[in-house]
């Protein structure tokens, strides 16, 4: 694994941000967070990133509307949804936007890490 991969978390909740920070600092090193969509697209138009990790509920615009405007705006950057909400019909929204993975919060260690490697592994690298 590469740890010198860059990875982004948008979460409006700080304690999911350090939780989920927490277990990808164990292997990685470069990890930056913002807390809504607006702020991921501002910072998306000006930096790369290897793998995006998205949360669906959030202030302002939500996870599927965040997705939707960077993949508009020509970043296909992989993304992984952390999400309390697993209706189907949202989970649905988001494969059509094609993510990478739909994890549930609280998100198990492995569960991430195997997530994060096949956002990776997708995009060739």
């Amino acid at each position: 694994m590469d740890n010198n991969k860059k990875i982004l978390i948008v979460d409006d909740s700080i304690v999911a941000r350090m939780a989920i920070k927490k277990i990808l600092s164990k292997k990685f090193t470069s990890i930056k967070e913002v807390s809504n969509g607006t702020e991921a697209i501002n910072l998306l138009k000006n930096e790369q990133f290897d793998c995006i990790l998205v949360d669906y509920l959030m202030p302002g615009i939500n996870g599927i509307t965040t997705i939707k405007i960077l993949r508009e705006i020509g970043i296909n950057t992989p993304i992984i949804v952390i999400s309390a909400n697993q209706q189907k019909s949202i989970l649905d929204k988001f494969y059509e936007l094609g993510v990478v993975a739909i994890l549930k919060k609280q998100v198990a260690e492995q569960e991430l890490f195997d997530a994060v490697e096949k956002a990776f592994s997708s995009c060739g690298g």
